[in-house]
Protein backbone atom coordinates (compact mmCIF):
# COMPACT_ATOMS: atom_id res chain seq x y z
CA UNK A 1 0.00 0.00 0.00
CA UNK A 2 1.12 3.53 -0.69
CA UNK A 3 -0.21 7.07 -0.78
CA UNK A 4 -1.32 8.66 -4.04
CA UNK A 5 -1.48 12.42 -4.33
CA UNK A 6 -5.27 12.65 -4.37
CA UNK A 7 -5.79 10.49 -1.25
CA UNK A 8 -2.89 12.06 0.68
CA UNK A 9 -4.04 15.62 -0.02
CA UNK A 10 -7.60 14.59 0.84
CA UNK A 11 -6.32 13.31 4.20
CA UNK A 12 -4.53 16.61 4.87
CA UNK A 13 -7.66 18.57 3.97
CA UNK A 14 -9.73 16.39 6.32
CA UNK A 15 -7.26 16.96 9.17
CA UNK A 16 -7.51 20.70 8.52
CA UNK A 17 -11.30 20.54 8.97
CA UNK A 18 -11.10 18.36 12.08
CA UNK A 19 -8.32 20.13 13.97
CA UNK A 20 -8.35 23.69 12.61
CA UNK A 21 -12.05 24.20 11.94
CA UNK A 22 -13.39 21.95 14.72
CA UNK A 23 -15.58 19.80 12.46
CA UNK A 24 -16.82 16.45 13.76
CA UNK A 25 -14.37 13.75 12.65
CA UNK A 26 -16.86 11.04 11.64
CA UNK A 27 -18.92 13.53 9.61
CA UNK A 28 -15.78 14.76 7.79
CA UNK A 29 -14.69 11.20 6.97
CA UNK A 30 -18.16 10.11 5.83
CA UNK A 31 -18.51 13.13 3.54
CA UNK A 32 -15.01 12.64 2.14
CA UNK A 33 -15.62 9.00 1.22
CA UNK A 34 -19.09 9.73 -0.14
CA UNK A 35 -17.79 12.45 -2.47
CA UNK A 36 -14.97 10.26 -3.85
CA UNK A 37 -16.76 7.08 -4.87
CA UNK A 38 -14.19 6.21 -7.54
CA UNK A 39 -11.49 5.48 -4.95
CA UNK A 40 -10.72 1.78 -4.53
CA UNK A 41 -11.80 -0.07 -1.40
CA UNK A 42 -8.20 -0.45 -0.15
CA UNK A 43 -7.52 3.28 -0.50
CA UNK A 44 -10.81 4.14 1.20
CA UNK A 45 -10.06 1.79 4.09
CA UNK A 46 -6.50 3.11 4.47
CA UNK A 47 -7.62 6.74 4.41
CA UNK A 48 -10.42 6.14 6.91
CA UNK A 49 -8.15 4.23 9.29
CA UNK A 50 -5.43 6.89 9.07
CA UNK A 51 -7.82 9.71 9.95
CA UNK A 52 -9.51 7.87 12.83
CA UNK A 53 -6.13 6.78 14.24
CA UNK A 54 -4.71 10.29 14.03
CA UNK A 55 -7.76 11.67 15.85
CA UNK A 56 -7.42 8.99 18.55
CA UNK A 57 -3.66 9.21 18.98
CA UNK A 58 -3.18 12.91 18.21
CA UNK A 59 -1.20 13.75 21.34
CA UNK A 60 1.12 10.75 21.08
CA UNK A 61 1.70 11.32 17.37
CA UNK A 62 2.49 15.00 17.97
CA UNK A 63 5.05 14.01 20.63
CA UNK A 64 6.71 11.32 18.50
CA UNK A 65 6.89 13.52 15.40
CA UNK A 66 7.72 16.72 17.30
CA UNK A 67 4.92 18.36 15.32
CA UNK A 68 1.79 20.46 15.77
CA UNK A 69 -1.25 19.00 13.99
CA UNK A 70 -2.73 22.46 13.46
CA UNK A 71 0.26 23.42 11.28
CA UNK A 72 0.50 22.25 7.67
CA UNK A 73 4.02 20.87 8.11
CA UNK A 74 2.85 19.05 11.22
CA UNK A 75 -0.01 17.37 9.37
CA UNK A 76 2.35 15.91 6.77
CA UNK A 77 4.80 14.72 9.45
CA UNK A 78 2.02 13.04 11.45
CA UNK A 79 0.56 11.40 8.32
CA UNK A 80 4.06 10.11 7.52
CA UNK A 81 4.47 8.87 11.10
CA UNK A 82 1.18 6.96 10.89
CA UNK A 83 2.32 5.48 7.58
CA UNK A 84 5.59 4.25 9.11
CA UNK A 85 3.70 2.64 11.97
CA UNK A 86 1.44 0.80 9.50
CA UNK A 87 4.04 -0.14 6.84
CA UNK A 88 2.57 2.21 4.24
CA UNK A 89 4.94 3.41 1.51
CA UNK A 90 5.71 7.13 1.84
CA UNK A 91 6.39 8.96 -1.46
CA UNK A 92 9.27 11.44 -1.70
CA UNK A 93 6.87 14.31 -2.32
CA UNK A 94 5.72 14.08 1.32
CA UNK A 95 8.97 16.06 1.90
CA UNK A 96 9.44 14.62 5.42
CA UNK A 97 12.66 13.42 7.09
CA UNK A 98 11.83 9.71 7.42
CA UNK A 99 15.06 8.79 9.24
CA UNK A 100 14.32 11.33 11.95
CA UNK A 101 10.77 9.97 12.38
CA UNK A 102 12.07 6.39 12.65
CA UNK A 103 14.43 7.50 15.39
CA UNK A 104 11.68 9.31 17.30
CA UNK A 105 9.31 6.32 17.16
CA UNK A 106 11.73 4.46 19.45
CA UNK A 107 11.00 7.01 22.20
CA UNK A 108 7.39 5.85 22.66
CA UNK A 109 8.22 3.66 25.67
CA UNK A 110 9.56 6.71 27.52
CA UNK A 111 6.43 8.83 27.15
CA UNK A 112 4.29 9.68 30.23
CA UNK A 113 0.94 7.86 30.43
CA UNK A 114 -1.24 10.82 29.40
CA UNK A 115 0.85 11.36 26.24
CA UNK A 116 1.33 7.67 25.45
CA UNK A 117 -2.41 6.99 25.78
CA UNK A 118 -3.18 10.34 24.13
CA UNK A 119 -5.49 12.14 26.55
CA UNK A 120 -5.43 15.75 27.83
CA UNK A 121 -3.65 16.36 31.16
CA UNK A 122 -6.80 17.76 32.79
CA UNK A 123 -8.70 14.57 31.96
CA UNK A 124 -5.92 12.37 33.34
CA UNK A 125 -5.81 14.37 36.57
CA UNK A 126 -9.62 14.34 36.89
CA UNK A 127 -9.79 10.62 36.21
CA UNK A 128 -7.18 9.54 38.76
CA UNK A 129 -8.67 11.92 41.32
CA UNK A 130 -12.13 10.34 40.91
CA UNK A 131 -11.29 6.70 40.19
CA UNK A 132 -7.74 6.12 41.38
CA UNK A 133 -4.68 5.82 39.14
CA UNK A 134 -4.86 2.07 38.43
CA UNK A 135 -8.61 1.97 37.71
CA UNK A 136 -8.66 5.03 35.48
CA UNK A 137 -5.59 4.00 33.46
CA UNK A 138 -7.17 0.57 32.89
CA UNK A 139 -10.34 2.19 31.49
CA UNK A 140 -8.41 4.59 29.24
CA UNK A 141 -6.42 1.72 27.74
CA UNK A 142 -9.69 -0.10 27.03
CA UNK A 143 -11.27 3.05 25.54
CA UNK A 144 -8.31 3.40 23.15
CA UNK A 145 -9.08 0.03 21.58
CA UNK A 146 -11.03 0.12 18.33
CA UNK A 147 -14.79 -0.37 18.68
CA UNK A 148 -16.58 -3.36 17.20
CA UNK A 149 -19.63 -2.89 15.03
CA UNK A 150 -22.69 -4.07 16.96
CA UNK A 151 -26.33 -4.17 15.88
CA UNK A 152 -29.58 -4.87 17.74
CA UNK A 153 -32.12 -7.23 16.23
CA UNK A 154 -35.58 -5.64 16.28
CA UNK A 155 -37.62 -8.26 18.17
CA UNK A 156 -40.85 -6.81 16.77
CA UNK A 157 -39.82 -8.22 13.38
CA UNK A 158 -37.10 -10.83 13.86
CA UNK A 159 -34.59 -12.37 16.30
CA UNK A 160 -30.76 -12.49 16.30
CA UNK A 161 -30.55 -16.00 14.79
CA UNK A 162 -32.95 -15.23 11.95
CA UNK A 163 -31.24 -11.87 11.37
CA UNK A 164 -27.84 -13.58 11.27
CA UNK A 165 -29.08 -15.83 8.44
CA UNK A 166 -30.63 -12.91 6.53
CA UNK A 167 -27.43 -10.86 6.81
CA UNK A 168 -25.35 -13.80 5.63
CA UNK A 169 -27.33 -13.78 2.38
CA UNK A 170 -26.55 -10.04 2.11
CA UNK A 171 -22.83 -10.73 2.49
CA UNK A 172 -22.51 -9.74 6.17
CA UNK A 173 -21.14 -12.07 8.85
CA UNK A 174 -22.38 -11.73 12.42
CA UNK A 175 -22.11 -13.73 15.63
CA UNK A 176 -23.92 -13.78 18.98
CA UNK A 177 -22.84 -13.49 22.61
CA UNK A 178 -25.12 -14.90 25.30
CA UNK A 179 -24.69 -11.89 27.62
CA UNK A 180 -26.23 -9.62 24.95
CA UNK A 181 -29.53 -11.33 23.99
CA UNK A 182 -30.62 -8.90 21.25
CA UNK A 183 -27.20 -8.19 19.73
CA UNK A 184 -25.25 -9.35 16.72
CA UNK A 185 -21.54 -8.59 16.51
CA UNK A 186 -20.48 -7.83 12.95
CA UNK A 187 -17.17 -8.92 11.46
CA UNK A 188 -15.15 -6.12 9.88
CA UNK A 189 -16.49 -2.63 9.18
CA UNK A 190 -19.05 -3.12 6.42
CA UNK A 191 -21.57 -0.48 5.42
CA UNK A 192 -24.96 -1.53 6.79
CA UNK A 193 -27.51 1.23 6.21
CA UNK A 194 -27.88 0.42 2.50
CA UNK A 195 -28.97 -3.16 3.21
CA UNK A 196 -32.54 -4.23 2.54
CA UNK A 197 -32.72 -5.74 6.04
CA UNK A 198 -31.88 -2.34 7.56
CA UNK A 199 -34.40 -0.49 5.38
CA UNK A 200 -37.06 -3.01 6.45
CA UNK A 201 -36.36 -2.23 10.11
CA UNK A 202 -34.94 -5.62 11.07
CA UNK A 203 -32.07 -4.04 13.03
CA UNK A 204 -30.58 -0.85 14.45
CA UNK A 205 -26.88 -0.05 14.86
CA UNK A 206 -26.43 0.15 18.63
CA UNK A 207 -23.41 -0.46 20.88
CA UNK A 208 -23.61 -3.53 23.11
CA UNK A 209 -23.42 -1.51 26.34
CA UNK A 210 -26.24 0.75 25.19
CA UNK A 211 -28.38 -2.34 24.66
CA UNK A 212 -28.05 -3.13 28.36
CA UNK A 213 -30.15 -0.06 29.18
CA UNK A 214 -33.49 -1.60 28.15
CA UNK A 215 -32.66 -4.81 30.02
CA UNK A 216 -31.86 -2.79 33.14
CA UNK A 217 -35.08 -0.74 32.85
CA UNK A 218 -37.05 -3.98 32.33
CA UNK A 219 -40.31 -2.42 31.08
CA UNK A 220 -43.60 -4.34 30.99
CA UNK A 221 -46.22 -4.30 28.23
CA UNK A 222 -48.92 -1.73 28.98
CA UNK A 223 -46.75 0.62 31.05
CA UNK A 224 -46.36 4.35 30.46
CA UNK A 225 -42.74 5.36 29.93
CA UNK A 226 -41.44 8.90 29.54
CA UNK A 227 -38.07 9.14 27.80
CA UNK A 228 -37.27 12.75 28.64
CA UNK A 229 -33.83 12.88 26.96
CA UNK A 230 -34.73 10.69 24.01
CA UNK A 231 -32.27 11.96 21.41
CA UNK A 232 -32.71 10.08 18.14
CA UNK A 233 -34.64 7.34 19.91
CA UNK A 234 -32.33 4.35 20.32
CA UNK A 235 -33.60 3.64 23.85
CA UNK A 236 -37.26 4.31 23.03
CA UNK A 237 -37.18 1.87 20.11
CA UNK A 238 -35.57 -0.86 22.20
CA UNK A 239 -38.04 -0.27 25.06
CA UNK A 240 -40.97 -0.49 22.62
CA UNK A 241 -39.68 -3.85 21.39
CA UNK A 242 -39.31 -5.09 24.99
CA UNK A 243 -42.91 -3.97 25.64
CA UNK A 244 -44.10 -5.91 22.55
CA UNK A 245 -45.59 -2.69 21.15
CA UNK A 246 -48.09 -2.49 24.04
CA UNK A 247 -48.27 0.60 26.25
CA UNK A 248 -47.27 4.22 25.88
CA UNK A 249 -43.91 5.88 25.31
CA UNK A 250 -43.63 9.67 25.39
CA UNK A 251 -40.31 10.80 23.88
CA UNK A 252 -38.95 14.31 24.45
CA UNK A 253 -35.68 16.11 23.79
CA UNK A 254 -34.30 19.61 23.20
CA UNK A 255 -33.22 18.97 19.59
CA UNK A 256 -35.97 18.93 16.90
CA UNK A 257 -33.70 17.23 14.32
CA UNK A 258 -33.12 14.28 16.67
CA UNK A 259 -36.84 13.90 17.30
CA UNK A 260 -37.42 13.96 13.55
CA UNK A 261 -34.92 11.11 13.19
CA UNK A 262 -36.69 9.24 16.01
CA UNK A 263 -40.02 9.47 14.18
CA UNK A 264 -38.42 8.15 10.97
CA UNK A 265 -36.74 5.26 12.79
CA UNK A 266 -39.94 4.33 14.67
CA UNK A 267 -41.81 4.01 11.38
CA UNK A 268 -39.05 1.82 9.90
CA UNK A 269 -39.01 -0.34 13.06
CA UNK A 270 -42.77 -0.81 13.13
CA UNK A 271 -43.02 0.86 16.54
CA UNK A 272 -46.56 2.07 17.23
CA UNK A 273 -46.49 2.96 20.94
CA UNK A 274 -44.45 6.17 20.78
CA UNK A 275 -47.56 8.27 21.35
CA UNK A 276 -45.97 11.68 21.60
CA UNK A 277 -42.72 13.41 20.70
CA UNK A 278 -41.76 17.01 21.29
CA UNK A 279 -39.46 19.53 22.88
CA UNK A 280 -39.10 19.10 26.64
CA UNK A 281 -40.18 22.16 28.65
CA UNK A 282 -41.56 23.08 32.10
CA UNK A 283 -45.04 22.97 30.53
CA UNK A 284 -44.49 19.38 29.34
CA UNK A 285 -43.15 18.38 32.77
CA UNK A 286 -46.22 19.86 34.47
CA UNK A 287 -48.56 18.23 31.95
CA UNK A 288 -47.06 14.81 32.71
CA UNK A 289 -46.82 15.24 36.49
CA UNK A 290 -47.12 11.89 38.31
CA UNK A 291 -47.99 9.94 35.13
CA UNK A 292 -44.88 7.84 34.41
CA UNK A 293 -44.54 4.23 35.48
CA UNK A 294 -40.92 4.71 34.43
CA UNK A 295 -39.11 7.99 33.77
CA UNK A 296 -35.93 7.49 31.73
CA UNK A 297 -33.30 10.21 32.11
CA UNK A 298 -30.35 9.51 29.82
CA UNK A 299 -28.88 12.88 30.74
CA UNK A 300 -26.33 14.97 28.83
CA UNK A 301 -22.87 13.98 30.04
CA UNK A 302 -19.16 14.12 29.20
CA UNK A 303 -19.66 10.98 27.03
CA UNK A 304 -16.21 9.76 28.12
CA UNK A 305 -17.49 6.19 28.02
CA UNK A 306 -17.86 6.42 24.23
CA UNK A 307 -14.24 7.30 23.33
CA UNK A 308 -13.83 3.96 21.53
CA UNK A 309 -16.29 5.14 18.89
CA UNK A 310 -15.87 8.91 19.26
CA UNK A 311 -12.18 9.57 20.05
CA UNK A 312 -12.46 13.23 18.98
CA UNK A 313 -14.58 13.98 22.06
CA UNK A 314 -11.53 14.06 24.33
CA UNK A 315 -10.13 17.02 22.41
CA UNK A 316 -13.45 18.92 22.41
CA UNK A 317 -14.27 18.41 26.10
CA UNK A 318 -12.92 20.95 28.63
CA UNK A 319 -12.91 21.09 32.46
CA UNK A 320 -15.34 24.01 32.47
CA UNK A 321 -17.68 22.05 30.18
CA UNK A 322 -17.66 19.16 32.65
CA UNK A 323 -18.66 21.47 35.51
CA UNK A 324 -21.54 22.90 33.46
CA UNK A 325 -22.68 19.39 32.49
CA UNK A 326 -22.84 18.31 36.14
CA UNK A 327 -24.99 21.34 37.03
CA UNK A 328 -27.31 20.46 34.13
CA UNK A 329 -27.56 16.83 35.29
CA UNK A 330 -28.47 17.96 38.79
CA UNK A 331 -31.18 20.30 37.48
CA UNK A 332 -32.69 17.68 35.17
CA UNK A 333 -32.98 15.21 38.03
CA UNK A 334 -34.55 17.81 40.30
CA UNK A 335 -36.96 19.27 37.74
CA UNK A 336 -38.10 16.15 35.87
CA UNK A 337 -38.56 13.79 38.82
CA UNK A 338 -42.10 15.07 39.42
CA UNK A 339 -43.24 13.15 36.31
CA UNK A 340 -42.84 9.84 38.19
CA UNK A 341 -46.05 8.59 39.75
CA UNK A 342 -46.06 7.15 43.31
CA UNK A 343 -44.67 3.62 43.12
CA UNK A 344 -43.07 4.39 39.77
CA UNK A 345 -39.37 4.39 38.86
CA UNK A 346 -36.81 6.94 37.78
CA UNK A 347 -33.89 5.52 35.80
CA UNK A 348 -30.83 7.78 35.63
CA UNK A 349 -28.32 7.01 32.85
CA UNK A 350 -25.03 8.42 31.56
CA UNK A 351 -22.40 7.18 29.11
CA UNK A 352 -19.65 8.45 31.42
CA UNK A 353 -17.22 6.54 33.62
CA UNK A 354 -16.72 9.39 36.12
CA UNK A 355 -18.35 8.90 39.57
CA UNK A 356 -19.04 12.65 39.83
CA UNK A 357 -21.52 12.30 36.94
CA UNK A 358 -22.90 9.01 38.18
CA UNK A 359 -23.30 7.71 41.73
CA UNK A 360 -22.52 11.10 43.29
CA UNK A 361 -25.34 12.78 41.33
CA UNK A 362 -27.75 10.08 42.46
CA UNK A 363 -26.67 10.38 46.09
CA UNK A 364 -27.06 14.15 46.03
CA UNK A 365 -30.55 13.84 44.50
CA UNK A 366 -31.64 11.27 47.12
CA UNK A 367 -30.35 13.41 49.98
CA UNK A 368 -32.76 16.21 49.04
CA UNK A 369 -35.65 14.09 47.70
CA UNK A 370 -36.81 11.83 50.52
CA UNK A 371 -39.77 10.59 48.46
CA UNK A 372 -37.34 8.53 46.34
CA UNK A 373 -35.37 5.49 47.41
CA UNK A 374 -32.40 3.74 45.81
CA UNK A 375 -33.19 0.37 44.17
CA UNK A 376 -30.12 -0.73 42.19
CA UNK A 377 -27.32 0.42 39.90
CA UNK A 378 -25.22 -0.97 37.09
CA UNK A 379 -21.72 0.20 36.18
CA UNK A 380 -20.67 -0.91 32.70
CA UNK A 381 -16.90 -0.54 32.31
CA UNK A 382 -15.05 -0.81 28.98
CA UNK A 383 -12.19 -2.73 30.63
CA UNK A 384 -14.61 -5.47 31.69
CA UNK A 385 -17.03 -5.85 28.77
CA UNK A 386 -15.04 -4.33 25.88
CA UNK A 387 -17.71 -1.84 24.82
CA UNK A 388 -18.90 1.64 25.83
CA UNK A 389 -18.83 2.81 29.43
CA UNK A 390 -22.28 3.36 30.98
CA UNK A 391 -23.86 4.04 34.35
CA UNK A 392 -27.47 3.25 35.27
CA UNK A 393 -29.33 3.76 38.55
CA UNK A 394 -32.93 2.85 39.35
CA UNK A 395 -34.79 4.86 41.99
CA UNK A 396 -38.38 4.33 43.17
CA UNK A 397 -40.82 7.01 44.20
CA UNK A 398 -42.46 6.08 47.48
CA UNK A 399 -45.73 7.44 48.90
Amino acid sequence: MKWYRNTAFAAIEALEKIFNKNYQADKVIQKLLKSNKKWGSRDRKMLSQALYDIVRWKRKYEALSNADITQMEGKWKILALWSLLHDIEIPEWFDVDIRELKSQIKQEKNLPFAIKESIPDWLYETGIDEMGKENFEKEIRALNEEAETVIRANSLKTNPQKLKNILQKEGITGYQKKEFPDALFIEGKPKLTHLRSYKEGLFEIQDASSQKVADFINPKPGETIIDACAGAGGKSLHLAAKMKNKGNILAYDIYPRKLKELTKRAKRNGVKIIKETGLISPKIVEKNKETADILVLDVPCSSLGTLKRKPGLKWKQKPENLNQIKILQKNILKDYAKMVKPGGYLVYITCSILPSENRKQVEEFLSSNKNFTFVEELKVLPSKNGYDGFYMAKLQRIN
